[in-house]
């Protein structure tokens, strides 16, 4: 079990009531720890003197009307029941980001100690205007809830909730805190946490922006919220606790019994479900007569729906073929061109191969009559050789018939010369 120790609100708050940087510390004051665990302290810091002591079993906090003792009340149960609807007093859903300006970066840090071993853990919830500008619109207001433990590395005092917050240094004083410079955004606030955690393990960092995923880190932890559920309703209206019981009848207590066994958001949602269905009964004939004006409608708007897009596609078929057709009519003129510049190429090249060709044949005439002079002149050269050779054949042959003659001549002689002898 936990109790409360220290609570400090950082640049949050109404106008009237608001929180620049504000300790409030209920340490040290209450009975020993029966069983405290080991500390760790920080490297420069004091040894504590004697065995823990728990926080102040009681407190009362003075304060004029409209001084901020409600305003307190709701922003330690926004870190301890997230969600518009737990708001204390639930009269406007929207009363947290009243507390905010636009250049806020909003923190409530609560830091609590284990009865029987002293350990501590600090929750918290940062939250700021996204844009820095206010706005109606919910979805504009962020939000996000961290947990630590205390040691080594940072504590509630060294919260980097400012660029010059030193992270080691012990405050100056009791209720004041180390944070000094500008104020840090939620998304450096977040880094800095981060990183923070990553170079100290042992702080056992948790970083959650989910409403349920924090409830049941707080029950992980050991922080019931359906507790500070019940201190909720008891503190609603800054009445007594005794008003939470005070029951009228048997129906009362029932409900007071069954809110107190059973999840109440299982019921909510029961609740809304019939209430949204009671109220659509109450209105079926009007909802019966506009289904059917709907049906009417949507079916004369399916059939103009149909015939846009049969237009719209007869119309992109018609761009198409257009695009088309242009495309064609620009590449047939382009080969017309090509074609004719073509055309008047192949009549040049006729006429000078039709010149060419006279050429050649007044060339070739002129060759033939060559051939047939030189024809005639080698025939004649031949025919005159021939009549040489001839007469030359002719001188032989006469020679050779005289030979002959002479031989014959002389073998008769010389047959009569041996018929002699």
């Amino acid at each position: 079990m936990y109790e409360l120790s220290r609570v400090r609100l950082y640049s949050i708050g109404p106008a009237g009531a608001r929180y620049a940087d504000t300790v409030l510390d209920l340490r040290g004051v209450g009975e020993e720890v029966p069983e405290p665990a080991p500390v760790q302290a920080d490297f420069f810091e004091d040894a504590p003197d004697g065995p823990p002591r728990r926080p102040a079993p009681a407190g009362v906090l003075f304060l004029e009307n409209g001084g901020g003792k409600s305003v307190l009340l709701k922003l330690i149960f926004s870190v301890m029941l997230p969600g518009h609807r737990n708001t204390l007093g639930g009269a406007s859903s929207g009363v947290l980001r009243k507390f905010l300006l636009a250049e806020d970066c909003g923190h409530v840090a609560l830091e609590w100690q284990h009865t029987l071993t002293g350990e501590s853990v600090v929750v918290g919830k940062v939250s700021e205007w996204r844009g820095r500008q206010v706005s109606g619109d919910p979805r504009k207001f962020a939000e996000a809830w961290y947990s630590f433990r205390p040691g080594p590395g940072m504590t509630l005092d060294s919260l980097p909730v400012a660029e010059s917050t030193a992270l080691r240094a012990a405050p100056a004083q009791e209720g004041a805190s180390g944070a000094s410079g500008r104020r840090r955004t939620m998304k450096g606030f977040r880094d800095v946490l981060t990183e923070t955690g990553k170079a100290y393990p042992n702080l056992d960092v948790v970083w959650e922006e989910v409403h349920e995923r924090w409830k049941e880190h707080l029950e992980a932890l050991g922080l019931d919220p359906e507790l500070f559920r019940y201190q909720r309703e008891m503190n609603a209206d800054e009445g007594e606790a005794a008003g939470l019981f005070a029951v009228k009848n048997d129906a009362d207590f029932t409900d007071l019994l069954l809110r107190a066994v059973t999840d109440t958001r299982d019921t909510d949602g029961l609740a809304d479900l019939v209430h949204g269905f009671s109220h659509k009964l109450g209105r079926r004939a009007e909802l019966t007569a506009e289904r059917d004006f709907t049906a009417g409608s949507l079916d004369l708007l399916q059939r103009i729906a149909d015939a846009a897009d049969l237009r719209g596609r007869a119309r992109a078929v018609h761009t198409g073929a257009e695009t088309r057709t242009r495309a064609l009519a620009g590449r047939m003129s382009a080969r017309g061109t090509v074609e004719r510049d073509r055309s008047q190429a192949l009549a040049t090249r006729v006429e000078n191969a039709a010149d060419t060709v006279s050429a050649a044949s007044r060339a070739r005439e002129g060759a033939a009559r060559t051939t047939a002079e030189l024809a005639y002149r080698h025939a004649s050269l031949a025919l005159a050789a021939a009549e040489r050779s001839a007469a030359g054949l002719r001188r032989e042959l006469t020679e050779a018939r005289a030979v002959h003659a002479a031989w014959q001549a002389a073998e008769t002689v010389l047959q009569h010369g041996a018929a002699t002898d």
